[in-house]
């Protein structure tokens, strides 16, 4: 019998073999036909039954399989370096920057916008919880200009043209007293073109060179500006518009280079940006959109030196207004018809000034304000005048009330004065006095410095509704 295999015909001495198995391939004979051929074309047995093209293939020896293996994982390895492996760490870093990316997301906090500028829509979920105040976010310049232009007016009279603008929806201004010495004749022009006359002074501060005055501008188109009284910081960026020789809502911008007083204790803003003739009057704006100071003048011989008086003086104005306003509705409980003039110091810390009997009198029989008794209850106010506050004087005079202390807290078991100090305990000693002294005298810097605030603050106050009432 021949193997249909690989054609070896069995011999006796094959006998010991299964004969059901080839001797020298070991196929079995039945499973290889099986397997080989579907059942439609099985060969049969004899040797028609062998293909004509020649005897059946080999089967490969055990080692050439190893080498095929061996090679096939060779150029699997190759691959997987040159595409796989490249392929999957891109796939890795890309997945990594999304998460990074959605880590990152910051929690928002709404920020209300001033000057109509609108707040994006942002769900509860993307809210932070905080118990501070927002913080106003700084503006673009254009969103500055387009907030505030309507507000800004030409002030025309027959001296010459400057600036101002509306701090109420009742058609009031607020310029310089140079600008507008005179209301007789003045006009005031918008940003639409719209002119309407300017009726009267209705409030002025001579000593800021201030002044408000009634106009009869519609509702409408007077839109007051936001005005922050706090001073701002040396090197803040700053907004001035105006009309500089006549060149109506002209736009400059600048930093605040510093922040200066006059003997009278007011204000002044000293800003790079230019304020010419005709700018007098027009808003200092900071990158809010809040008016924080007025320009007024600018010294011709010096560069850049442009000054504007501080915002500070603008309520104090309001505040004459209004009471002013109130006198003027019958009010007499708020503002009763007195030459008496009496201040005190409020529940909120700030100083009230009536005029019924109450605190102390700073006014003289004739109605007039007496500067003297006002800064004398000042310095009762504050403890004393802040000048004759001495700090090196100050601290040694508590070094020697403090000086047994000292010593004990330094060598509680020895008594005070002892002179058997070695040289290293009397350098202990002295650097214990020294640091003493120098917590001293700083305390009495910072003592004498909230004193001359306070002085200050104060002496602003008189000014200010001294300057109401004039």
């Amino acid at each position: 019998m021949k193997c249909p295999h690989c054609g070896y015909e069995r011999k006796k001495s094959d006998d010991i073999i299964k004969a059901t198995e080839c001797p020298k391939c070991g196929i079995i004979y039945s499973k290889w036909e099986s397997d080989a051929f579907p059942e439609h074309q099985k060969p049969v047995s004899g040797d028609s039954a062998r293909p004509a093209a020649g005897p059946a293939p080999q089967k490969k020896s055990s080692f050439e399989r190893l080498v095929i293996y061996a090679v096939a994982g060779v150029v699997l390895i190759i691959f997987l370096h040159a595409f796989a492996v490249p392929y999957i760490t891109r796939l890795s870093q890309s997945d990594k920057k999304n998460v990074d990316q959605i880590k990152e997301v910051p929690t928002v906090t709404e920020n209300p916008q001033p000057l109509g500028v609108q707040n994006q829509s942002i769900s509860n979920k993307a809210i932070s919880v905080s118990d501070e105040l927002p913080v106003q976010k700084e503006l673009s310049i254009t969103d500055i200009i387009q907030a505030n232009r309507e507000s800004v007016v030409t002030v025309k009279t027959a001296a010459g043209i400057g600036s101002g603008f509306f701090i109420n929806r009742e058609g009031h201004i607020l310029t310089n007293k140079h600008v507008l010495p005179n209301p007789d004749g003045a006009e005031i022009k918008t940003i639409n073109g719209n002119v309407y006359k300017v009726i009267k002074v209705i409030h002025e501060d001579a000593a800021a060179d201030l002044v408000i005055a009634s106009t009869d501008a519609t509702s409408r188109e007077s839109k007051p500006v936001s005005i922050n009284a706090v001073l701002p910081v040396v090197g803040e960026k700053i907004i001035v518009i105006g009309s500089p020789l006549g060149l109506e809502q002209t736009v400059s911008d600048g930093i605040v280079s510093a922040l200066r007083s006059n003997q009278q204790s007011i204000e002044f803003i000293q800003i790079t940006a230019p304020v010419s003739p005709g700018n007098s009057g027009g808003p200092l704006l900071n990158m809010r959109g809040e008016v924080i100071g007025v320009a007024t003048f600018q010294y011709s011989s010096g560069q850049n030196l442009n000054f504007c008086v501080a915002a500070s003086r603008i309520t104090g104005l309001q505040q004459g207004l209004t009471s002013s306003s109130s006198q003027a509705s019958g009010d007499q409980r708020i503002m009763p018809q007195s030459n008496e003039v009496y201040c005190y110091i409020d529940s909120n810390g700030q100083v009230s000034f009536v005029n019924w009997k109450t605190g102390t009198l700073i006014s003289r029989p004739d109605g007039s304000l007496d500067v003297k008794k006002y800064e004398q209850w000042v310095l009762e106010q504050i403890g004393g005048n802040p000048d004759n506050i001495n700090p090196e004087r100050d601290a040694r005079e508590d070094l020697e009330r403090n000086r047994e202390n000292l010593f004990k807290s330094v060598f509680p078991h020895r008594s005070f004065g002892d002179s058997d100090l070695t040289p290293a305990e009397k350098e202990w000693l002295e650097r214990r006095y020294y640091r003493h002294y120098v917590e001293a005298y700083n305390q009495s810097i910072a003592r004498r410095n909230d004193a001359i605030r306070k002085y200050r603050t104060l002496m602003n106050e008189f000014m200010r509704f001294s300057a109401s009432r004039r």
